[in-house]
């Protein structure tokens, strides 16, 4: 039976804002982050986007965000109304295998006005046009989409008809260049304060109208857009309130118990971590993961063993430090500075949190080197092992990333990776959510040696702590 075209779930009485997702998991989180703060300033009710596969996965598959993350506590917190693509425009089984095979078979070719992405005739058939508001040049003639935002329309039959964004209502008070410092055209659309002066009154053509279509405000990007301000409020209204689900965080004590249970010398306290609560309905709702396992199963500890959490970054990191001041020496870090990093955030568990002075240790990591696992064999350390827990069975495609997010958020102490955007929201977690400082290992340079021997210094004396 031929696929049909998919229908929208959506008022034509309410003004929505939606958005491309775009590179791994975490730069999707961020942009998540960045198009909840213009709908909630803009007072448009957000459809999201869901996990979807990127350049690193390259598996073709999506998951909601609410599989792990909770839509309605953030709701609550925050006075954001939000819906989901998996709800808002629900596809048959024939769609999804049309979108799935788009996927898999559409090719790039070089177009007289720029990329050109090959269409199967099935889905060519049943694709929904939609406009699209370039936002940081993403959509213009000679700047594609990325591999995630492709994947997503491809999903999910949306054809984008780009269009460049209307004239700002007033004379911009800043330029953006000094501002943003990877758009591409001085006149890219890049700051949040000049997307919310462009489209405070948006609205769908009366073509649009006509052909019965939403007043949905489609961004084309939102990952690289700025607060002109740096008032932080993105994070503190947003990216803060966007808690994990308590099951994920339940999951997560529950695996690090097992790991590091038998070490000598632990602590174990009563488990009384406030992202662990009981089964949520929307928990209820949605029991199953897609595998087929009842998320409902997992119990939350009664206790936990306090530890520091190390996200040991490697695979392609080091393509951040290609042509960077500081190179690769700030990307690939030897182990024997995570290790110094740890030992000072066992000093501070024990001065500050008044925790045992040799906390185990846990490393997130996506190395794939004999070396580096002999190293932290070594250290004593405990690398989590989602193929031995079988995490991916359990919560899906994502799982053994989002998981590892919820380690480093929830661990007593955080050593992160200072280029990696994984551990920088960590960092913010575990300040936004309990209050706790985080440490980076130190990189190879004459003048930061000469910094960091100081700092050290004093913190031997009790005065200080790196971080």
């Amino acid at each position: 039976m031929a696929a049909t075209p998919a229908v929208n779930n959506l008022n034509a009485n309410t003004k929505y804002l939606s958005f491309l997702p775009f590179g791994g998991l975490t730069n999707q989180f961020i942009s998540v982050q960045n198009a909840a703060f213009i709908a909630l300033k803009l007072n448009r009710t957000l459809i999201l986007p869901p996990i979807i596969s990127n350049s690193h996965d390259r598996k073709n598959t999506h998951q909601r965000w609410s599989r792990y993350m909770g839509l309605p506590r953030f709701m609550q917190l925050t006075g954001l109304q939000v819906l989901e693509w998996d709800d808002v425009r629900p596809m048959t089984d024939a769609q999804r295998q049309v979108g799935l095979d788009q996927g898999l078979r559409s090719t790039t070719i070089k177009g007289p006005l720029g990329p050109i992405h090959t269409e199967t005739e099935e889905w060519a058939a049943i694709a929904e046009n939609t406009t699209c508001q370039i936002i940081h040049g993403y959509g213009r003639p000679e700047l594609d989409i990325n591999f995630s935002a492709r994947n997503f329309l491809f999903h999910f039959l949306i054809r984008p008809v780009f269009v460049f964004a209307p004239a700002p209502p007033r004379k911009q008070d800043k330029p953006n260049a000094p501002i943003v410092y990877d758009n591409r055209d001085s006149g890219d659309v890049v700051l949040v304060e000049d997307i919310l002066d462009r489209y405070s009154d948006y609205d769908i053509s009366p073509k649009e109208r006509a052909q019965g279509k939403p007043n949905l405000l489609f961004l084309s990007h939102t990952f690289g857009v700025k607060l002109a301000a740096r008032t932080g409020d993105d994070w503190n209204l947003i990216g803060k309130n966007l808690h994990f689900q308590p099951k994920v965080m339940e999951y997560a004590t529950l695996r690090i118990n097992q790991e590091i249970q038998d070490d000598k010398d632990i602590e174990v306290l009563p488990n009384n971590d406030p992202e662990e609560v009981e089964i949520t309905e929307d928990e209820r709702r949605n029991p199953v993961s897609e595998e087929g396992t009842t998320i409902t199963d997992i119990q939350a500890p009664s206790t936990r063993i306090p530890h520091i959490a190390v996200h040991l970054r490697r695979d392609d990191i080091w393509h951040k430090c290609v042509g960077a001041k500081k190179g690769m020496n700030n990307c690939m870090i030897p182990i024997e500075r995570y290790a110094d990093a740890v030992e000072r955030a066992r000093v501070y568990a024990s001065r500050t949190l008044g925790l045992h002075s040799h906390l185990p240790v846990v490393v997130t990591t996506d190395t794939q080197s004999e070396e580096d696992f002999q190293k932290i064999k070594e250290l004593g350390w405990h690398r989590l092992n989602h193929s031995k827990y079988q995490t991916t069975e359990i919560w899906g495609t994502f799982g053994d990333a989002l998981v590892d997010a919820a380690i480093l958020a929830h661990a007593d102490v955080l050593v992160g990776s200072a280029v990696s955007t994984m551990s920088r929201i960590a960092v913010l977690r575990q300040k936004g959510w309990y209050d706790r400082r985080s440490f980076f290992p130190t990189v190879e340079h004459p003048k930061e040696e000469r910094r960091v021997m100081m700092k050290r210094r004093l913190e031997d004396e009790g005065e200080i702590i790196v971080v």
